[in-house]
């Protein structure tokens, strides 16, 4: 999403509520106790589940017609781990297993077991569940919360406040890339303007060329994690 004013000085981001993103501890980020956008909701296909890597970890997008909102799960059947994705949502509503038929609410609780018996009722053990994640839906994009579930509400979702303030007076530029790297890949990307007088010569104006020398300071760096020991060398060990 690219956000475009002519007002200047605007924020980015949002200041937390109750917990901070990536968890209380000062001394690590906890990448699953935050909030992700996962898609546009203006893409997604409410008739067909759809698939989603957040963080290595497969998850499915759904829309719950009962609640008319958007749920996620884990890509899982509790059954035999079979994809969700893979399924369908139902007549009665339900995301339906593609292996067995195994039928879930929006809150992961299982509805309907096909094979069972009329006289047992297995859909009521929580090992039936399917794990349901938070969502919330902000300034047009699905956002997803892979932490505890319980943090979920204490942590704001990082949506652009000055939109949200005044949302007639920006223009949105809505993109979606599928990169083959990781975020901190993505991010020192993003950082290092000096690469776009030559990467992005031909799509550029001659105005950022001089963008080669520009300097970039940072001015609260993230903590480094202590380097492990070096090996002790044949002396060292003798010594």
């Amino acid at each position: 999403m690219t956000a475009t004013s002519t007002q200047p000085n605007a924020l980015l981001g949002q200041e937390p509520q109750g917990l901070p993103a990536g968890g209380p501890d000062p001394s690590r980020f906890d990448v699953a106790e935050a909030w992700y956008p996962v898609a546009y909701v203006e893409d997604l296909d409410k008739a067909l589940p759809t698939r989603f890597t957040l963080l290595d970890r497969g998850i499915v997008i759904w829309w719950d017609p009962k609640a008319t909102t958007w749920r996620v799960f884990e890509d899982k059947c509790p059954h035999r781990l079979a994809p969700l994705s893979e399924g369908r949502v139902n007549e009665a509503g339900l995301l339906e297993c593609p292996y067995h038929g195994w039928a879930f609410g929006g809150d992961g609780t299982c509805e309907h077991i096909p094979q069972q018996p009329e006289d047992t009722q297995a859909q009521i053990s929580s090992r039936a569940c399917a794990l349901a994640l938070p969502t919330t839906v902000k300034q047009g994009l699905l956002f997803v919360y892979p932490g505890k579930a319980e943090n979920a509400p204490q942590v704001a979702v990082p949506i652009i406040d000055p939109v949200e303030e005044e949302p007639d007076g920006w223009v949105m530029l809505n993109t979606f890339r599928d990169l083959p790297y990781d975020a901190l890949t993505l991010l020192e990307n993003v950082l290092d303007a000096s690469h776009i007088p030559y990467t992005h010569h031909k799509t550029t104006q001659k105005s950022v060329l001089d963008l080669a020398s520009v300097r970039v300071e940072l001015s609260s760096p993230m903590p480094r994690k202590p380097s492990p020991p070096s090996p002790l060398s044949h002396e060292e060990r003798g010594s």
